[in-house]
């Protein structure tokens, strides 16, 4: 599998904006991406001379699954004239694209045109809120769906997480970056061996997991050795406030990374209501499928005995009830008028 890189010029923040017109792109995020992808033993240097080279034991250099890095400007205007002119002319074939904080015009260039060299997978991290608008990845979401391409928007990039028999789950497997996955070796009361599978992309899980060997299960792993490490790294992850989360980009980063603790503590992860969409907001999590069974059940149910007692009912009577969702009873309605049950009069609910 090759991946394409998309990235801003390095040292960017040499060359700021001029005038309210213009952008700057970071690197910084991109090169740990790099780095991390490559091998370099340079690009991380959080331990100084306590360094013991943690990630070398696992022999991960991408160089060559990288089918090349296309840098563009990190200083242009937010609105382009012509944003295909930053489209090179001799892009090389590849399945996955990673587009990391890159113009949103030019990405969606890059993206009408991706079939031409075989693209069949996107990954665009969001590692701030203002990295790609919420209306240009919903055309991206759009544009690949059209041309038969998978996309994903993770937010941050540790918890990309894509399901299993995607092209883009293939690529979190070969590349070894994702949402984060450790295995833990304990004995006597200590972690012997913390072995990373899946890294956060920058890198930062190899770091945490040399400070987790050694440490007692009695220690407070979790702030004292994730969360401290994860900062001195440091996270790259914004730590401003995100609407479309309701939380900030770096605390999503260091939950991913309690997870690693998961088969020590016991503690099955919170499953909030709310989950991270592929276009990077914060959606409804699906309900299961039996889930969505049982729901129905009862709101026929509950319109049943409803007209049971007092003959009709109307439906936003119905939508006030507790614990019955609206789409619940939409569905209940169809299948009880189906099977003959009720009838209806606009608003009105009637026992057939």
């Amino acid at each position: 599998m090759k991946t394409l890189i998309l990235r801003p010029e390095p040292r960017a923040g040499d060359r700021k904006p001029k005038g309210p017109y213009a952008q700057e792109f970071c690197s910084s995020y991109a090169e740990r991406v790099i780095g991390n992808l490559i091998g370099d033993e340079g690009f991380c240097a959080s331990c100084g001379p306590d360094c013991n080279a943690c990630r070398k034991p696992y022999h991960r250099g991408f160089r060559r699954n990288i089918a090349g890095i296309i840098t563009l400007p990190g200083v242009l205007p937010y609105l382009l004239e012509r944003p295909a002119d930053y489209v090179p002319d001799d892009v090389p074939p590849h399945d996955v694209i990673l587009a990391i904080n890159v113009h949103e015009q030019i990405l969606l260039e890059f993206l009408n045109r991706c079939r031409r060299w075989g693209t069949r997978g996107v990954v665009v991290p969001l590692e701030s809120p203002d990295w790609v608008s919420g209306s240009a990845r919903a055309l991206a979401q759009a544009t690949c769906s059209q041309n038969g391409v998978e996309v994903a928007f993770p937010k941050p990039f540790c918890v990309f997480d894509p399901p299993a028999g995607t092209v883009l789950a293939e690529f979190r497997r070969r590349f070894c970056i994702g949402k984060p996955e450790v295995e833990l070796a304990v004995q006597k009361g200590k972690i012997r061996k913390a072995h990373v599978h899946v890294s956060a992309a920058c890198g930062a899980t190899y770091y945490v997991a040399r400070w987790l060997t050694g440490s007692s299960i009695d220690d407070d792993l979790k702030y004292e050795i994730i969360a401290k490490r994860l900062h001195s790294y440091p996270c790259t992850a914004s730590m401003k406030w995100d609407d479309e989360i309701g939380d900030t980009i770096m605390h999503l980063a260091s939950q991913a990374h309690y997870e690693i603790l998961t088969p020590l503590t016991g503690e099955v992860p919170h499953e909030p209501d709310m989950v991270v969409s592929p276009l990077g907001r914060m959606v409804q999590k699906p309900v299961a499928t039996r889930e969505n069974v049982k729901n129905i059940e009862h709101a026929k149910e509950a319109i049943l005995r409803d007209l049971a007692c007092q003959g009709t009912t109307c439906l936003r009577d119905l939508r006030k009830k507790r614990k019955i969702t609206p789409a619940a009873v939409n569905s209940a309605l169809l299948l009880l008028k189906q099977s003959g049950k009720i009838r209806t009069e606009g608003d009105k609910i009637f026992k057939a």
